[in-house]
C-alpha cells in the first residue's frame, strides 16, 4: 500500500519550544476503539467498527457510506493552537468523489479515485482499492470548544463506496500558566484576561437574548450541534441582541462568537456591534464549503473575535444582517459565544487603563502615584531646606562633596557610590552636604518636594561664590511617609553629589532622586 501524507491545513508550525499536550486519543487499535461522544448519523446496518486487512477501523466497508456524517464536540482547556491527526481510509470504488473535513471554521476536502491504493478489503472486486491517508490539521485556535465533522459526497451504497478512519489524536498548546485565555505563549499578553460569560458550546441558554427586540430566538440542530437561530429561525434583516449588566471593573473587553452561514446568500453583511458601534463585518457570499444543514445551499463557518477598550458596567451586544432583495433562501446561526474582560492591572495598581506599569490610574493602599507609576514605599519628601554660604576654615580637609546623614551618624568622606539602609522607625532624616565652591563656578541644587506635582516636584536653587566664600552648606530635612525600611543610593564626585531612594514598581526597582548638587562653569 502506498502511503500518501495529506496535510490539510498548516496555519503555523509549532516551534521547538512549544509543548503539545495530548488531550484526547482513540481508535489506535482493537483495545482503544472508544466511540464515546462521537455522533454517527446514517451509518449502514448499525455497524460502527470493521477490520481491513488486520487493521481495526472506526467505520469501514458496509458501515460508513453515502450520507454518513461523523461529528464530535471537544471541551478544551485554555490554549492557542490545536493539532488534529488521524488516518482516513477510502474503501472501494470512489469515482472522483470527495471527503470533507470541518474543524470549526477550517474546512478541507480530498478527492479519491476508485483505483487509489491497493486491494485490501471491501467488496474485493478488481480495481476497487483501499488506501489509508494520514491527515494533519494544525491551526491557531482560542475557543474553549472545538467541533469536528467528517462526511462525503458518495452516491452509491456502502457495499460499493465506503470510508473509515482510525488513530485519532487531538493535541493542544496550552496558555501560559496562570492565563485563562491567550493567543500566544507570552504571559504578559494574557494574565489580565478573565472570562465572564460562556454560552452555546454544548447547551443553549437564551436568558435575556431577544430576536428583533421582542421575541426569544429559536434554536436549530445542524448535524449534532445546536445553534441559536439557524435554518428557518434567523434570516436576513433579523437581529439578535442582549445587554450584559453589572460588569466588574475592567479596561478592555474581548468578544468571540462562531457564525454559521446557512444556504445561499447574495453578499449581505453580518455585523457584530458593541454598544451600538460596529466592530466586525463579514460578507455572506453565495459560496460555501458543503451542504451540512439547511436546504440546498452551501454552509460556511466563521470564528469572529474582537477586542476593544471598554470600562462601562454594561455592554450591549448586537448581531444582525441586512437583506438583498434577490435573496430568498438564506439563514444564519450562532454558537460558541464568549466574553472576556481585562481587569488585572500591573502589581500595585487598583485601577488602570491597560496591563502595563504605565497604565495605572489609581494605586492600592500604601502605594503612591508617581510619573504614571504606582510605587512603594512612598519616597521621603523634603520639608525644610536651609542653604548657607560660608568661609570654611576646614575646607582643605574635606572632599569636594561631603555628605552627612545626621540621625544615623553616617558620613560619606570618600568618592564613589554607596548604599545605605534607613530604619523603618526613623521618621525624620536630616542630610547635610558640605560643597566646595570656587570663583567662576555656579552651584545648582535640586530637592524633592512632592510626589503628585509631576514636572514641579522639586525645589531648584542656584548659587555663586565670591570673595572669601569657599563653601556652601546644604541642610535638607526629609520626612519618611511609609513605615518601612528605605534604601538610599549615594553618589559623590568632584563636581556632583546625588541621593536616590530605591522604590518598587511591581517586581522591578526604580531610583527616585531626593537631592542633587552640581558644580558647573559659569
Amino acid at each position: 500500500m502506498t502511503l500518501n501524507i495529506f496535510i490539510f491545513f498548516l496555519f503555523s508550525l509549532a516551534s521547538t519550544q512549544e509543548q503539545w499536550d495530548i488531550i484526547y486519543k482513540s481508535f489506535q487499535d482493537s483495545n482503544t476503539m472508544d466511540a464515546s461522544g462521537w455522533i454517527v448519523l446514517n451509518n449502514f446496518n448499525g455497524i460502527l467498527f470493521s477490520t481491513c486487512n488486520g487493521t481495526r477501523l472506526f467505520g469501514g466497508y458496509n458501515s460508513f457510506g453515502p450520507n454518513t456524517t461523523v461529528s464530535k464536540h471537544f471541551s478544551l482547556p485554555p490554549h492557542y493552537q490545536i493539532n488534529v491527526t488521524f488516518e482516513f481510509w477510502k474503501i472501494d470504488s470512489w469515482n472522483a468523489e470527495y471527503v470533507y473535513f470541518f474543524a470549526d471554521d477550517v474546512s478541507r476536502q480530498k478527492q479519491f479515485l476508485y483505483d487509489d491504493g491497493t486491494q485490501l478489503c471491501g467488496s474485493n472486486q478488481i480495481n476497487r482499492n483501499e488506501i489509508g491517508v494520514p491527515v494533519t490539521i494544525i491551526m491557531n485556535h482560542i475557543s474553549e470548544s472545538l467541533f469536528l465533522i467528517m462526511t462525503t459526497n458518495l452516491d452509491e451504497t456502502a457495499h460499493s463506496e465506503s470510508w473509515a478512519f482510525r488513530d485519532f489524536t487531538l493535541s493542544i498548546v496550552r496558555c501560559p500558566l496562570g492565563c485563562l485565555f491567550c493567543s500566544d505563549n507570552d504571559y504578559n499578553n494574557c494574565y489580565q484576561w478573565t472570562g465572564i460569560l460562556s454560552l452555546w458550546h454544548e447547551s443553549i441558554l437564551l436568558d435575556g437574548w431577544l430576536k428583533n427586540d421582542n421575541i426569544q430566538p429559536s434554536t436549530y440542530k445542524c448535524v449534532s450541534f445546536d445553534l441559536v437561530g439557524g435554518y428557518l429561525n434567523l434570516a436576513p434583516s433579523d437581529k439578535l441582541e442582549k445587554i450584559i449588566q453589572n460588569l466588574i471593573f475592567h479596561y478592555q473587553i474581548q468578544i468571540s462568537v462562531q457564525l454559521w452561514k446557512i444556504d445561499t446568500w447574495n453578499n449581505e453583511n453580518f455585523e457584530l456591534l458593541v454598544d451600538d458601534q460596529i466592530q466586525k463585518q463579514i460578507v455572506l457570499g453565495t459560496t460555501g464549503s458543503y451542504s451540512i444543514c439547511g436546504s440546498t445551499g452551501l454552509e460556511s463557518i466563521f470564528n469572529i473575535a474582537v477586542t476593544l477598550p471598554h470600562s462601562s458596567s454594561s455592554c450591549k451586544i448586537t448581531m444582525q444582517t441586512n437583506h438583498n432583495v434577490a435573496t430568498t433562501d438564506a439563514y444564519w446561526g450562532i454558537r460558541a459565544f464568549n466574553i472576556y474582560i481585562a481587569q488585572n492591572c500591573y502589581y500595585g495598581c487598583k485601577q488602570c487603563l491597560g496591563p502595563l506599569k504605565t497604565d495605572c490610574s489609581v494605586c492600592i493602599r500604601e502605594w503612591v502615584f508617581y510619573n504614571s507609576l504606582c510605587i512603594y514605599p512612598s519616597p521621603m519628601l523634603g520639608i525644610t531646606i536651609r542653604i548657607t554660604q560660608i568661609k570654611d576654615p576646614k575646607s582643605h580637609e574635606r572632599i569636594p562633596m561631603e555628605i552627612n546623614l545626621l540621625e544615623t551618624n553616617q558620613q560619606v568622606v570618600t568618592q564613589g557610590t554607596f548604599t545605605y539602609t534607613i530604619d523603618k522607625n526613623l521618621q525624620i532624616l536630616n542630610i547635610r552636604v558640605y560643597a566646595k565652591c570656587y570663583p567662576n563656578k555656579k552651584m545648582l541644587s535640586y530637592f524633592i518636594k512632592c510626589i503628585e506635582c509631576q514636572s514641579q516636584n522639586q525645589y531648584q536653587f542656584q548659587h555663586y561664590c565670591y570673595g572669601a566664600i569657599n563653601s556652601i552648606i546644604y541642610n535638607a530635612r526629609f520626612q519618611q511617609k511609609t513605615v518601612s525600611e528605605q534604601q538610599l543610593i549615594i553618589n559623590s564626585s568632584d563636581t556632583e553629589c546625588s541621593i536616590y531612594q530605591v522604590v518598587n514598581v511591581g517586581n522591578e526597582q526604580l531610583q527616585i532622586k531626593l537631592l542633587q548638587i552640581l558644580q558647573q562653569n559659569v
